[in-house]
Formats: structure tokens, C-alpha cells, sequence
């Protein structure tokens, strides 16, 4: 058994908190690649990209026509950013 002595008790845990952090990003990537192999899955993930990609389209279409709309968003948008 080694003799040292930690004189910062937070070195530890943040090593450890880091430690799992990256096994966690790492198991993440690895299943997000496994489930887009999946054709189903693939399959609505390009509906999803293809909707998103609607609402932003209509989002800037009212923006540009509806000023109620504009300032609306804009207010969201606000409110959001200062959550």
C-alpha cells in the first residue's frame, strides 16, 4: 500500500468527477453512433432535421411580416437567454 498524504481532500473527488464525466461523453458518442446506424431510427431523425428545418423557414417568414410575431419572439428569446 502506498504512503501519501493529499493535502487538498478536493483533489480526489474532482479527479474521480472527471474521471466519469469522460467515460460518460465517451459512452454517449459511441451509443449516438449505434442508434444512427439503425435505419428506423435514421429514418426520423431525417424527418425531424426535415421539420425543424420547416418551423425555422415559417419562423422567418412571420418574423418578416407579422412585427406582433417579431416582438413576441424576440421577447421569448429574452426570456430565455436570461434563465
Amino acid at each position: 500500500m502506498s504512503n501519501f498524504k493529499v493535502k487538498d481532500k478536493k483533489i480526489i473527488p474532482e479527479f474521480i468527477g472527471s474521471l466519469m464525466n469522460a467515460i460518460a461523453r465517451s459512452s454517449a458518442k459511441s451509443a449516438v453512433k449505434n442508434l444512427e446506424k439503425n435505419p428506423v431510427i435514421k429514418k426520423h431523425i431525417s424527418k425531424i432535421k426535415q421539420i425543424d428545418r420547416e418551423m425555422k423557414a415559417d419562423i422567418e417568414k412571420r418574423i418578416k411580416t407579422d412585427p406582433k410575431f417579431k416582438k413576441d419572439y424576440n421577447d421569448a428569446l429574452d426570456f430565455i437567454d436570461n434563465i
